[in-house]
């Protein structure tokens, strides 16, 4: 009996022992798989996060590509509505710089004395220069008469039209500024 007890005594001490290690094995495994779970769960997270961000830039971006775009399409159709002295609704000046499409429509020529040049908030300079409208007009006018008066015979009509296309051509050239050669 002796021996019994003893061998009960000696299971019961190295018992726990042995049951130990499984234990704690099953405690880190368990831990380890709580880790995991965790840090996929935080990489999903992030993920979402950056398409999210990803997807908000692209729409904010687009946006902004659309409002540059309409406010470009804009600016040079109407360039002609407002001016020094005529400003546009909502702004207390007048800005040259949103009224000129990109420097690939204008071509380099020598200023006038007549030319108005604008300074644009981008700190550029502008220049509007008249079109020749008028003197065109009046040109073809002054021209048309003194083709009818000059013309001999019969031919007063040929002249008229031929002394008016001169004096329209003429008159739009010195209303330009521009010195015939």
């Amino acid at each position: 009996m002796k021996k019994f007890i003893l061998a009960l005594a000696a299971l019961a001490v190295t018992a726990p022992i042995a049951a130990t290690p499984a234990a704690a094995k099953s405690d880190r495994e368990r831990e380890y798989r709580r880790d995991v779970r965790d840090a996929q769960r935080d990489y999903r997270r992030d993920v979402h996060e950056a398409r999210r961000d990803y997807r908000d830039d692209r729409r904010g971006d687009r946006d902004d590509w659309r409002d540059d775009r309409r406010e470009d399409r804009r600016d040079w159709r109407r360039y002609r509505s407002y001016d020094h002295n005529r400003y546009e609704p909502g702004y207390r000046g007048y800005y040259a710089d949103r009224y000129y499409r990109d420097g690939r429509y204008y071509q380099q020529r020598r200023l006038a004395y007549n030319d108005r040049v604008y300074r644009g908030r981008d700190n550029r300079y502008y220049c509007r220069r008249d079109d020749g409208t008028t003197g065109l007009i009046v040109g073809g006018a002054i021209g048309a008469l003194l083709g009818n008066e000059i013309a001999p015979g019969g031919s007063k009509t040929i002249g008229a039209i031929i002394g008016g296309g001169a004096g329209a051509l003429l008159g739009r050239e010195v209303d330009r500024g521009v010195t015939c050669r």
